[in-house]
């Protein structure tokens, strides 16, 4: 009986105990900006598309928002899978190895890979030329995997927890270059930037919400149908104005 009544409690589905705690935990990871980037001044300190996103489904499910931020994008999937999240909102691209750990929302954004240098470097016109090289990653991210699955011959992959390490290594000359999603690549040129996008690799990549694989089907559905409203309202695209330089 005490057995049964354990498992009654966690019979719960995630929708359900989402309503009941009144509080959606949102698991993202700043520094990946314009999705999501740190911010003291903001509502659980971090800003960007992804946390308008995240705002706009806790408002009409209703309940409160609570973002948890951590240092390094791929430790996201495990706390979602150990119960700390509700759900990752962090610019995650949908890919076959992670649906295998994750439930998914339908896409909300198409993104591919950026290749990017200082604009001192001449040296580096497109991914052909990097064989030697050091290029910087953002650990776990669908960049990183590109390297491993299409440049053999890259001289060295460094993995940085965060987007903004990789370029803080480029421009400390740590690193050659970094191969980044386009819409990041995108935020961090400017006249002011030293950097520059020498090649835009077509990976076709979408983001999407990622939720946990147990007893979510409700949740997933409620999020499809919230994020279907932001596109067709045209709401979705506001929010992506606001925030992107791409």
């Amino acid at each position: 009986i005490v057995l049964m009544g354990g498992l009654g409690a966690d019979d719960k589905s995630a929708l359900e105990k989402i309503k009941d705690r009144g509080k959606l935990v949102v698991g993202t990871s700043a520094g990946f900006p314009p999705f999501e980037m740190l911010n003291t001044s903001a509502a659980g300190g971090v800003e960007g598309i992804d946390m308008d996103v995240a705002k706009a489904i806790a408002d009409a499910l209703d309940v409160e928002l609570e973002i948890k931020n951590y240092d390094d994008f791929s430790v996201l999937i495990t706390a979602l899978q150990n119960g700390k999240i509700d759900m990752v909102i962090a610019g995650m691209t949908i890919t076959d190895d992670r649906n295998e750990s994750a439930t998914f929302s339908m896409p909300y954004y198409k993104a591919d890979q950026a290749l990017v240098v200082l604009k001192s470097n001449t040296d580096i016109l497109s991914t052909a030329d990097l064989a030697g090289k050091v290029v910087a990653v953002n650990t776990g991210t669908t960049g990183q995997y590109y390297i491993e699955d299409n440049l053999p011959d890259v001289g060295e992959m460094k993995p940085y927890g965060t987007a903004s390490d990789t370029f803080q290594a480029l421009s400390g000359n740590k690193v050659d270059a970094v191969i980044i999603d386009s819409p990041v690549a995108a935020n961090y040129i400017s006249d002011t930037n030293p950097y520059k996008i020498v090649e835009t690799i077509e990976t076709n990549e979408f983001y999407g919400i990622a939720m946990s694989k147990n007893n979510s089907e409700d949740l997933v559905t409620e999020v499809n149908k919230i994020l279907e409203d932001l596109i067709d309202s045209g709401e979705m695209e506001k929010i992506i104005s606001k925030w992107s330089q791409a």
